[in-house]
């Protein structure tokens, strides 16, 4: 029994045309042509488009176009069957069966990075307050020094206003809100 690119193929040696002349006239690619006087479907774009090409390259050569289309399907059924049995025949080996080969737990790295950001995150922490207590317990001790037998208890320093770039004074921090009228 002929395939359907065995016919196809057949069809135009006797009409005597050659590749070509069929590119030029259907407007399929050289390519596509050869795949389907070749039975090389899986080559195709998707079955939708192969039924076109098949329709167009069949007309050209006046052939019947349900006839090939019916062909085709018989055709590609006949391999998936063929597929599907030499599927069942095959018997894996166990270790190409497919298995789960996910890790069921972190990896050593994943725990080595965790580890890592903690140790950082905590680093970090500490050595921020570090820097913060020095300067309260500084501020606290000079407001709260007792008096010494020397003389009496220093004096807090006072806060001295910013000074401004140019620009109008911030109520509120370089300079005091002025006061509303009262009605």
């Amino acid at each position: 029994m002929q395939t359907v690119g065995q016919k196809l193929q057949q069809r135009r040696q006797a009409k005597g045309a050659g590749l070509d002349a069929v590119t030029r006239a259907t407007r399929l690619t050289r390519v596509v042509l050869q795949a389907l006087e070749e039975d090389r479907f899986e080559d195709l774009p998707a079955p939708v488009y192969v039924r076109g090409f098949l329709k167009l390259y069949a007309q050209y050569l006046e052939l019947e176009v349900d006839a090939c289309l019916e062909a085709y399907e018989s055709q590609i059924a006949a391999r998936k069957a063929l597929a599907e049995q030499l599927a069942d025949q095959a018997q894996t080996p166990d270790y190409m069966r497919d298995r789960d080969t996910k890790p069921r737990g972190l990896s050593p790295a994943s725990v080595l990075l965790l580890t890592a950001t903690a140790a950082i995150a905590v680093l970090f922490m500490w050595s921020v307050s570090r820097k913060t207590k020095p300067v309260l317990a500084k501020v606290e001790s000079a407001v709260t020094a007792p008096a010494t037998a020397t003389g009496p208890a220093p004096q807090p320093a006072v806060a001295q206003p910013r000074r401004s770039s140019g620009l109008p004074p911030l109520p509120g921090r370089d300079a005091p809100l002025p006061e509303l009228p009262r009605r």
